[in-house]
This record gives structure tokens, C-alpha cells and sequence, in this order.
């Protein structure tokens, strides 16, 4: 990558992404419900995915979603008060809590996976396969970076 295109993509992670977070916010509280912020969809998206495998308890939905069992508590709280999931303790151990959608919650996460295939429907519209690995490769090396940083490993080589 030459210098140009270096900062190009520095002001775009540094401006625009930010930018862009705020206008999907406004875009997903116009098609899915306007009560919802993008991290709660998250929630509703990754207890669809983990109910579907048996695997909807609170730890569960928190390791999937990279977050503390105490930021998932509050979010699911919120969420069982808008009437998007109930939760429900497990008969064989009570330390064990499944999250569920309500009927709401289901139409709320069918709109929300639309929203995105939508949005990669557009995005490759007009990429050929190749680059689209190469941007599946690049999405990739920018989630591997996250996840070493945030794990305390800024050793890249």
C-alpha cells in the first residue's frame, strides 16, 4: 500500500467510520424499530444464531458477542422490558440462563438480517471474486488485529 492510499484509509478509520455507525443507527431504527440501538440488535442477531445451536444461556450469548456477563445482564434487561426476549433459568441449574426471542424480538432480527444482506448485496454488486477475497482477506486481518490489541498483543509481525 503507497502513502496515498495509507492515509486515505487513516482519515476513513479515524472520520468516516464513526460517520458511517451513526448513519446504520438511523437506517436500522427505521427498518427494524425505532426503540433499538445497533448493540442490542447485536444481542437479539446473536441469540437467534445461538438458540438455533442449544446454546442461548447468558454465557453463551456473552462469549459470542466478545462482552462481560455484566454489559450482557444490562443489555438483556433493557431487552426484556422493550418485550424482545424473556429469560428463562434452567430446571437442572439455576445458575444457568436461557435467553429467548419473543415473537417481537423474531420479526425485530428477520428485518435486522435483511437490513445486512441487503447491504452486501450492494456492497459486491460490482466485485468480481477475487476481490471480493481480498476484502474478505483484509475485513479478517482487521479482526485479528482487534482481538490482539484488546488482548494485549501489539507484537504484529
Amino acid at each position: 500500500m503507497n502513502k496515498k492510499q495509507t492515509e486515505i484509509l487513516s482519515d476513513y478509520v479515524l472520520h468516516t467510520a464513526l460517520h458511517m455507525i451513526t448513519l446504520e443507527e438511523q437506517c436500522l431504527k427505521r427498518v427494524c424499530a425505532s426503540d433499538l440501538s445497533v448493540r442490542e440488535l447485536h444481542v437479539i442477531e446473536a441469540v437467534s444464531s445461538l438458540s438455533n445451536a442449544g446454546k442461548n444461556t447468558m454465557a453463551e450469548v456473552a462469549k459470542y458477542l466478545h462482552v462481560s456477563p455484566a454489559s450482557l445482564t444490562s443489555a438483556v434487561n433493557v431487552l426484556v422490558k422493550k418485550g424482545y426476549i424473556v429469560r428463562e433459568y434452567s430446571p437442572i441449574d439455576r445458575r444457568v440462563i436461557y435467553i429467548t426471542l419473543t415473537e417481537s424480538g423474531e420479526v425485530v432480527n428477520r428485518k435486522y438480517l435483511d437490513f445486512v444482506r441487503d447491504l452486501m448485496l450492494y456492497i459486491g454488486r460490482d466485485l468480481d471474486e477475487e476481490t471480493a477475497d481480498r476484502m474478505i482477506d483484509t475485513i479478517m486481518k482487521a479482526v485479528d488485529y482487534f482481538e490482539r490489541a484488546a488482548d494485549g498483543d501489539l507484537s504484529f509481525e
